[in-house]
């Protein structure tokens, strides 16, 4: 057998491997971003301050947000005409307390829409008022008038079959612009938005043979006082009178 000539092994040192240089120091942000993270942190900040200053002033002069009612709806006039044209004559009482002991309410202007089936058929300005602590105001509010409705098939068809209850489905929308009172001090502005869903029976007027007229709900069950739904979003601006 021929000699299996042997080579010889070359071992490896950890000195024969590559040095590593020093590892690079993180680069420091740059004045640009240092100065847009410390805007950011003076936003946060105010941001913070102006929510807790709010929330200290409204448990201090213990809050609490007007109430509206709708007690009282007359609807003598209701119906489409083939154009899909509404006329309509709807009066409503709605009653407007302050529940507060220290705060009364400037209402400033007050804007009052109404709705079938989600289309406006009137709107209008309400007068303004000033409200004291622990009071009740009614307002009147009055629309009447024709209206072209954008009504389908089935809107049709149901606006019938309501006609045939004597009972209508009619929404109104409330926006306040209104200040609160508290001494000598005014607290504003604040947008206040109402919404009242209503359930209102059609009222007929019969004439007797004397000539002596009434007024009658075509439905048994008459008009329900209705509670509307008050979504106060309050931005605080003070200034004196």
């Amino acid at each position: 057998m021929a000699d299996i000539e042997k080579q010889p092994v070359q071992e490896c040192h950890k000195e024969d491997e590559p040095k590593k240089g020093p590892e690079p120091e993180p680069k420091s942000p740059s004045p640009r971003r240092r100065r847009f993270v410390l805007i950011l942190k003076i936003v946060a900040a105010v941001i913070a301050v102006v929510v807790l200053g709010n929330l200290i002033f409204w448990a201090v002069i213990n809050f609490r947000k007007m109430k509206f009612y709708v007690t009282d709806a007359t609807l003598t006039e209701f119906y489409l005409t083939e154009d899909n044209n509404l006329h309509y004559n709807l009066r409503l009482n709605l009653t407007v307390r302050n529940p507060n002991k220290r705060i009364g309410f400037r209402y400033d202007r007050v804007e009052a829409g109404a709705f079938y089936d989600g289309d406006r058929f009137d709107s209008g300005n309400l007068l303004s008022f000033y409200q004291p602590p622990k009071t009740t105001t009614v307002v009147d509010a009055w629309f009447s008038g024709v209206k072209k409705l954008s009504l389908g098939f089935d809107e049709i068809k149901e606006f019938y079959e309501q006609k045939g209850s004597g009972v209508y489905p009619v929404d109104v929308k409330i926006r306040v612009y209104s200040s609160i009172k508290l001494g000598k001090i005014n607290v504003g502005d604040f947008k206040v938005k109402i919404k009242c869903g209503l359930k209102i029976p059609m009222i007929s007027t019969t004439t007797n043979s004397d000539g002596q007229s009434w007024a009658s709900y075509t439905s048994s069950a008459g008009f329900r006082t209705a509670q509307c739904h008050v979504d106060f979003n309050p931005l605080i601006v003070i200034y004196n009178d």
